[in-house]
């Protein structure tokens, strides 16, 4: 069957059921001489007269109405068949591959991972608890969440919140035995508590400002973490001096059990994102998610 076989049959087919050229036009959303022409090509493609024209109604000839009898079920299955195709991929369902870090997921996407796993239970959440995505559109995941920064135009980001507070925290007894540093050039000279990147295997370097200018510190000590948590934990048994989000250390500091340090020189955190690659056909469960999430940050 070439190409304009299938919309020469589905026209052929909506005048036999109309019973009316102008009818069958405006049903698809052509002109009527544009339809006329079409009738014509099919029947010269087929050989065959399908269509006795009168100045009142068209029927169809022995030939046409043996076709149409042919053509009726299988236009309906097909009609039938998209109509299932489009329900299906209109209906959040499958898979969602998702990266997320510690930290993020601990202020912002647990409960909304809760709240949308509960409002569309036929969606899979395929989550990674890792290192940042450094190329979404590249990554093999559906979204992730990574730092509110340039993500370039292929991506959509959507915030989870407003920009974070960094802190540099030690124990009252890691301080009372190697004292307590007064400038970032000091932590050179203390045992700091380093993260790794689970998936880059990157170990980041500690971000400071100074006047408004941001500069970049690396620092070394007798522990690397790739779990946030695992630094904190260090921190708090004296074992050295750690760097990460205040929302996380906060309840230690307002306990007495851990210190903020070099507050004066703390660079912000730009907060965090959810962000996927802006393509033409999402997945109805990628919309639904972006929706979910930018429907409860409104809130």
């Amino acid at each position: 069957m070439r190409g304009t076989d299938f919309a020469n049959l589905r026209a052929f087919m909506t005048i036999v059921e109309t019973g009316n050229f102008a009818r069958a036009a405006t049903a698809l959303q052509i002109a009527p001489s544009t339809l006329s022409y079409t009738i014509q090509t099919l029947e010269q493609r087929l050989g065959i007269t399908l269509l006795h024209r009168t100045t009142r109604k068209v029927l169809p000839t022995e030939a046409g109405a043996g076709l149409a009898r042919r053509l009726a079920p299988m236009l309906s299955d097909f009609d039938t068949l998209l109509e299932d195709f489009v329900e299906k991929a209109a209906k959040p369902t499958g898979v969602l591959k998702l990266c997320i870090p510690r930290i993020p997921m601990a202020l912002y996407m647990e409960p909304l991972l809760s709240g949308f796993e509960a409002a569309y239970p036929e969606v899979t959440i395929d989550l990674t608890i890792g290192d940042f995505v450094t190329d979404i559109t590249a990554s093999g995941f559906d979204a992730g969440v990574v730092p509110n920064r340039d993500l370039g135009d292929d991506v959509v980001a959507i915030s989870l919140g407003k920009p974070l507070k960094r802190i540099v925290y030690a124990s009252p007894a890691y301080l009372a035995r190697f004292g307590t540093p007064r400038h970032p050039e000091d932590l050179k000279r203390h045992n700091c508590i380093n993260y790794r990147g689970s998936l880059t295997g990157q170990i980041y370097d500690w971000e400071f400002q100074n006047d408004g200018n941001r500069f970049t510190m690396a620092v070394s000590g007798s522990r690397i973490v790739s779990d946030t948590t695992f630094a904190l934990s260090a921190a708090l048994k004296g074992q050295g001096i750690g760097y990460g989000i205040e929302q996380l250390s906060q309840p230690f500091i307002e306990a007495g059990s851990l210190v903020s340090i070099l507050d004066e020189w703390i660079a912000p955190h730009p907060g965090f994102v959810l962000a996927y690659a802006k393509v033409r056909h999402a997945t109805a469960a990628m919309k639904a998610l972006a929706s979910y999430v930018r429907n409860e940050r409104r809130r």
